[in-house]
This record gives structure tokens, sequence and C-alpha cells, in this order.
């Protein structure tokens, strides 16, 4: 019999990883090249200097991109990837938390800001994003997904079918990035949450998902038939198998979400120490609110 442990080559996983790695540069110089020549007010398509567009970029930024791809591949790939797949639940919950709150953040605070503000410009962007980082649509969005993702139904469809696989955690991943553009306020405008209000929402974050981990908790059956064989040949039972990934999607949630809110507390404070106010604003937020207006505004009808 195969070892749980035995080592498995994920291709389209390595591959995804690795193309990741490689665009991120690619991308942020050309959007930084499309926004310079904009400002500019050129209308042109010449190319613009690659090591001057990468100057704009941070290095503390470009390791919280690569390190949030780093983990994105470690928690599909092996040995992670392969328990979730075949053997424990508390792999599966383990590798979808890991997705979730860490590869997603750190992914997002490895983009600049005025890299949203450019990607978002076009208006049936900036409009359906609007709608979904509105505080009550993100939380629908969010646990939505992470809450389904622990149906026993949907996760016997993701582990016997590799199109699933990859779309649901497509899905995770996006719902994920839904609810941190809303807790960091990425989307650039005048209207964002609060300081308080971003602490708020993301306590509400880390409730709403742990519902169906206490469930796990105090379960007296195994709910999972896919992992009831697979358990045993990583030294667990079913139910005890459950019973930890409940516990600790329970905890990783509260952990995660709760110290970014203290951060998001603490930075704030800083900031009023210092005499700064925590929650100014760029021109990319006047500049978008501009835009805005000025599409809601109806054109006036030639005569």
């Amino acid at each position: 019999m195969t070892s749980p442990f035995s080592y498995h080559i994920h291709p389209v996983v390595t591959a995804a990883a690795l193309v990741a790695a490689a665009l991120y540069p690619l991308v942020l110089a050309g959007a930084w090249g499309h926004r310079a020549r904009r400002l500019a007010g050129g209308t042109g398509r010449q190319p613009y200097p690659f090591h001057h567009a990468l100057s704009h970029l941070r290095r503390r930024q470009a390791v919280l991109f690569y390190t949030g791809v780093l983990s994105a591949y470690l928690a599909l790939a092996w040995p992670l990837g392969d328990l979730a797949r075949h053997y424990s639940v508390l792999a599966y919950l383990g590798s979808n938390s890991l997705l979730v709150l860490g590869s997603t953040p750190l992914m997002l605070a490895g983009l600049p800001r005025w890299f949203f503000a450019e990607i978002t410009r076009r208006r049936l962007i900036d409009n359906t994003l609007r709608i979904m980082t509105r505080p009550i649509a993100a939380t629908v969005v969010f646990s939505t997904v992470v809450i389904s993702s622990m149906l026993p139904a949907v996760v016997a469809v993701e582990t016997t079918n590799e199109l699933a696989w990859a779309a649901y955690h497509l899905a995770l991943m996006a719902a994920a990035a839904v609810m941190w553009v809303t807790a960091l306020s990425l989307l650039p405008g005048l209207h964002r949450l609060s300081t308080y209000g971003r602490v708020g929402f993301l306590f509400v974050q880390s409730l709403l998902p742990t519902f169906p981990g206490i469930a796990l908790i105090f379960a007296k059956h195994s709910f999972y038939a896919t992992y009831r064989a697979g358990a045993p040949a990583i030294g667990l039972s079913p139910l005890a198998d459950q019973q930890l990934a409940g516990a600790a999607i329970k905890g990783l949630s509260i952990l995660v979400l709760w110290t970014v809110a203290a951060l998001i507390l603490a930075k704030a404070s800083k900031d009023e120490e210092q005499g700064r106010d925590p929650e100014s604003l760029t021109w990319d937020d006047v500049e978008r609110e501009f835009e805005r207006q000025k599409r809601s505004v109806p054109a006036e009808p030639n005569l």
C-alpha cells in the first residue's frame, strides 16, 4: 500500500505557481507604464522602461507576494495537498485555511495600492467590486463559499474530480480576496470602512465560519465518507480526525483575523500619536470618486 507521505509531482500546481511568480514583475511593470502614460496625458503605446517601473515596487511587497505563492503551492502540493485530497479532513481544512488566511492576504499585500487603482478603473470591474466589497455582501460571499467547502457532499465531489478540485479552490481564493480587499480597504474611493469598521468586519468573519467547526468538534460520528478509510493510515480515527479539524479551523480563523484586527488598531493608534490621519485619502481615492461621479451624470442630448 502506498504511504500517505509518498512524494508525488503536481505538474498543474507547480506550473501555476511558476507562472504566477514569473508574471508578477511583468504585470506590475505593464500596469505602472500604463499608469505613468495616463497621468502624463500620453495616448501612445510606446514601451515604458522595465527597470523604472519596478523601482516603484518595494522589496517587502515582493517578499510578501512570493511568500503567498509559495504557501499556496504548499497548500495544494505534496504533502499537504495529497493528504487533503485522500486521507484527512484535518489536512483538507488546514489546506483551505492556508489558502484563505495565508496565501491570499499575502499575495494581496504584495501588490501596491496604485496597482489596485489601475486595474479596477474600468466601469464594469469597479462597479462589480463596489457591490461585492460592501460589508454585508462580502460577508455573504466569504461565509457561503467557506462554509460550503466544509459540506460533506461538496468534499466528496472535490476529492473525486480533478476539475472540481481546481475550480473550488479558485473560488475559495476569490471569496477570500473579496473579504480581504474589504478588510484592508484596497479598493480606491472615498467611502471606505473606518478603522473600527474594519476591526468589526474582521471580528464577524472570524465567527461565522467557525459554527461548522463547532459542529465537527462535538459530532458523534464522522461526516466525511471520503476520509474514513484514509484517516487510519495517518494514525487517526475518522472521528478524531474530524474533531481535530473542527478545532483547528476555529482556532486558526480567530487567531489570524483577530491578529490582523489588532495590527490595524495598533497602526491607527501609532498614526494618531504621530499626528497623521489613520484614514487619510490618496489621490487615487479622489480620482476614483470623480470618475464615478462623472459616470453617474447622464450625458446631455445633442440638439
